[in-house]
């Protein structure tokens, strides 16, 4: 294990979001930009999208009684009309504190929860802790760890996507950089790369469900990317220094050289 100083706690992910602490979202985010981008980014605004994701969490890790409690399905309504407005506020007020699903997309969740129990091979990576805050240090910065499920010796990670694939999987796993969170979780708690299972739940129907894992190429990659990234991170806690755009090519004067390519005759 890598994470020094370590405190676990089942607090909730609005409190581990509030952390100053640097996180595989961020480092992800750096490596795809760069530290200016990642200190001068605008806060993410709540998507459908990423309700559905939080749901679909909820339901396969936790369960359909946990699921309820959480959210709702508030069905189409004619808010033209009086009782259907009225019927909307009622159902709100019924479930105060809970988040509302449409009908579709409630549909969707529970498509992909039916695939994901009948799956014994899915069983088998979501069966550990389920988002346990780790804290700590690094190289004397601080990080945070919650892996979505962790088992004594594996992390698994449910990714909802249009297509589970593993073209279409593996292109968003590039996409996204999926790989340098897969890695900063094992190398920070102590796991072996090669024991992280990305379960891949498709939003479409008809709802696949696909568990994959890393090769030792993209294990590679995945550390090269996290040391460049933290690295990055580490000099501007340090020093105050903030990185932009990186390339292999600089000119003397720091302009960043572009590489041509020859036309097709």
């Amino acid at each position: 294990m890598k994470i020094e100083n370590l405190k676990i706690a089942n607090d909730s992910i609005e409190e581990y979001h509030s952390k100053k602490s640097i996180s595989a979202s961020s480092l992800k985010y750096i490596a795809q930009t760069s530290v200016f981008h990642y200190l001068n980014r605008e806060p993410v605004q709540e998507t459908k999208y990423m309700t559905r994701g939080s749901a679909v969490h909820t339901i396969c890790y936790e369960g359909v009684e946990a699921f309820k409690k959480e959210y709702f399905v508030l069905p189409k309504l004619d808010l033209r009309k009086k009782e259907d407005k009225e019927l909307k506020a009622k159902l709100i007020e019924k479930n105060k504190g809970k988040i509302a699903l449409d009908e579709q997309e409630d549909n969707i969740i529970r498509g992909i929860h039916t695939n994901f129990m009948k799956s014994d091979k899915v069983k088998k990576w979501t069966s550990g802790k389920v988002e346990v805050s780790h804290y700590g240090t690094y190289q004397g910065i601080d990080v945070r760890v919650r892996p979505d499920c962790l088992g004594d010796d594996w992390i698994s990670d449910i990714k909802t996507c249009q297509d589970a694939s593993p073209e279409k999987f593996n292109k968003d796993i590039q996409n996204r950089n999926y790989h340098i969170q897969a890695y900063f979780y094992c190398f920070m708690l102590g796991i072996d790369p090669s024991r992280f299972r990305f379960i891949a739940c498709e939003t479409n129907p008809p709802f696949a469900v696909e568990v994959y894992k890393l090769d030792d190429i993209y294990i590679e990659n995945a550390k090269e990317d996290f040391e460049r990234a933290f690295t990055f991170w580490k000099l501007y806690k340090e020093k105050g220094i903030i990185t932009g755009y990186q390339s292999q090519d600089f000119d003397d004067d720091g302009t960043i050289i572009l590489k041509g390519w020859r036309k097709r005759k």
